[in-house]
């Protein structure tokens, strides 16, 4: 697509800008609210990502859905339909896993973590017995005895998270379809062209929840806790009139870091925002070109087409930990 061609050709009339979010809020100072630390709107978009976006392996993510894309020639909606995924110039659509995906990666995550921990905790039995032995206080029947009894408890809770570990991995690896299990229909869309966020109906495939432009959507940080008791925060959009919430979750992940999502926050708005161009993350490099905005800037700032792609593994890297340095600041 040209960079020259009328923008007005190609962005929808509810394409978002700043000053329509800031005229909005003008015309609509009370409305209502709901529990979490509501996010602002940045008069002027910040080209931002979380630690994920900047991530180097989304080089080759976004190449390989878009030779899919392209050897089936799938267009519009067609592309989720066909990939399950869709990130690209026009839209962002999250794959939406099973219920049976979301709790293998739970119970395969919880076998990693208590695997370590059950080892860990049988090691300082272990030492701590073999050096009470060797430095005096205790005979080598106290040794043994600890060794054994130890081994007796926690050898069963070490073989079952080794198998809850490597059985998710042999699942990941041979049959993916059940590991990564996807629905056919989609959670949420936010559309650049056409400045909308849709929420889905989860009871009726495609069928839309609700379909507002972007900036009538507040947005918002809500913390829940975790199994230890620690906040764990999620990134919310909430439409504070027709009273309707979605997660983000498919697309941002909750974390214990809130300045990640505030990140997400500001990806999401420079994204949607078509008066300037698209964020600068290596995933959505190879889709620069197609739209009119981004396309237009670039020309202008001479930006090399392929400045992610020859980048070597490190030098990503290397800016993703300093991204991520600044985002767990933000607030």
């Amino acid at each position: 697509m040209s960079a020259k061609e009328n923008l007005g050709d190609y962005y929808a009339d509810n394409a978002y800008t700043p000053t329509k979010r800031q005229q909005w809020e003008a015309a609509h100072p009370e409305r209502d609210t709901i529990i979490g630390s509501r996010l602002s709107w940045n008069r002027r978009t910040q080209d931002n990502g979380t630690n994920e976006e900047y991530g180097y392996n989304n080089i080759a993510i976004s190449q390989n859905w878009e030779t899919l894309r392209a050897e089936e020639g799938l267009i519009d909606d067609n592309i989720f339909k066909g990939l399950k995924v869709r990130y690209d110039h026009q839209s962002i659509i999250p794959p939406h896993h099973t219920a049976l995906a979301k709790s293998l990666h739970v119970v395969m995550g919880f076998g990693i973590v208590f695997f370590f921990i059950f080892i860990i905790t049988y090691s300082i039995i272990f030492l701590g017995a073999f050096f009470y032995w060797i430095l005096g206080p205790k005979d080598f029947q106290y040794f043994y005895s600890m060794a054994i009894e130890g081994a007796f408890y926690l050898l069963p809770c070490i073989l079952t998270s080794l198998f809850l570990w490597k059985g998710g991995r042999y699942l990941e690896a041979n049959h993916s379809s059940v590991f990564y299990g996807m629905r056919k229909s989609p959670i949420w869309q936010l559309n650049r062209q056409t400045g909308l966020f849709t929420i889905y109906d989860p009871r009726n495939a495609w069928k839309p929840r609700l379909e507002a432009p972007f900036h009538e959507y507040d947005a918002f940080l809500q913390s829940s806790p975790d199994t230890q008791g620690s906040a764990t925060y999620s990134l919310i959009l909430y439409h504070p009139f027709q009273q309707i919430r979605q997660k983000l979750d498919a697309q941002f992940p909750p974390t214990k870091m809130p300045g990640e999502l505030v990140a997400a926050w500001q990806f999401l708005q420079r994204y949607m925002d078509v008066s300037q161009p698209l964020p600068d993350v290596p995933g959505l490099e190879i889709h620069r070109h197609k739209d009119p905005t981004t396309a237009a800037a670039d020309q202008l700032q001479g930006r090399d087409p392929r400045y992610w792609r020859n980048m070597d593994e490190d030098s990503v890297k290397k800016i993703q930990e300093e991204k991520y340095r600044k985002n767990i600041r933000l607030r």
